[in-house]
């Protein structure tokens, strides 16, 4: 197995790692540690992984969600392997630059998420991600000093009105290595609790902006055979609306245990 970084802050690209077969159990510590180190994985060449090896690939690293999504629907009736169609034309026929976390509604946050290309476009249609613990390097002592005391609401809107929003910290502290990042997102979250709505605002589009920063950005272009994996505490993303194509993707995500975080951070 080799591994190349990407950009200078994030990302890698694994290389000889055949996961259509079972992983041995010092791949799967050379890949978690690669997540711990470089925030998103993209694996090329990995066409002859069903969507059981792919379940069966994300399981190493914690506990596959099975909860019903509104707008994926499972593959083969395989309720953690869940088919994304996009056509390339925005979300509602409207590009809504829609940076954001999977899972930042919930509870628990400690999603990574595994996307296999399985249709995809010869060339655009990219999914872009963002280095958020790069942008909080990036603050300003003061502004860092102000974020480290605040917790924002998270809710899915319009697409799960039924259920309650969630709190959490406006930076996150990760357990693995003791950085920070910004934990916030244009899409999930609604304000900044205890501020005057015009000072949420402010604040929230301010951060919003920090994925739009080139140094912060990774761009992941898709062919067949292509699986990504990234961490969703530490980094966003968004699906690039460039042509009109109905790119098809199989996602796993998975919790990750707190144990395996402990241990990583012990190791670091």
């Amino acid at each position: 197995m080799e591994i190349h970084p990407i950009t200078g802050h994030f990302g890698a690209e694994i290389d000889h790692v055949d996961l259509t077969r079972q992983l041995d159990p010092e791949s799967v510590r050379a890949i978690d540690q690669a997540f711990t180190d470089h925030k998103v994985l993209v694996f090329r060449d990995q066409g002859a992984v069903s969507p059981r090896a792919l379940l069966a690939l994300a399981a190493h690293f914690g506990t596959p969600d099975v909860e019903h999504h509104p707008s994926h629907p499972p593959v083969d009736d395989i309720p953690s392997v869940k088919c994304l169609t996009t056509d390339g034309k925005g979300f509602n026929g409207t590009i809504t630059d829609s940076w954001h976390c999977d899972g930042s509604p919930r509870t628990d946050t400690n999603w990574t998420s595994f996307l296999q290309a399985i249709d995809v476009p010869p060339y655009g249609r990219d999914t872009m991600f963002a280095d958020m613990e790069a942008a909080y390097d990036s603050l300003s002592p003061k502004m860092k000093a102000l974020l480290d005391g605040l917790t924002a609401i998270h809710s899915w809107g319009k697409a799960r009105p039924n259920e309650a929003p969630v709190e959490h910290p406006v930076v996150h502290v990760d357990p693995r290595t003791g950085r920070r990042s910004i934990y916030v997102n244009k899409v999930y979250t609604r304000a900044i609790k205890d501020l005057r709505q015009d000072e949420s605002d402010a604040i929230l589009q301010f951060l919003f902006q920090q994925t739009h920063i080139p140094e912060h950005q990774l761009r992941a272009s898709w062919r067949p055979g292509t699986i990504v994996a990234w961490d969703n505490q530490r980094t966003q993303h968004y699906i690039v609306q460039d042509k009109p194509y109905r790119r098809i993707m199989h996602r796993v995500m998975v919790l990750r245990p707190a144990a395996m975080a402990e241990t990583a951070q012990r190791a670091a």
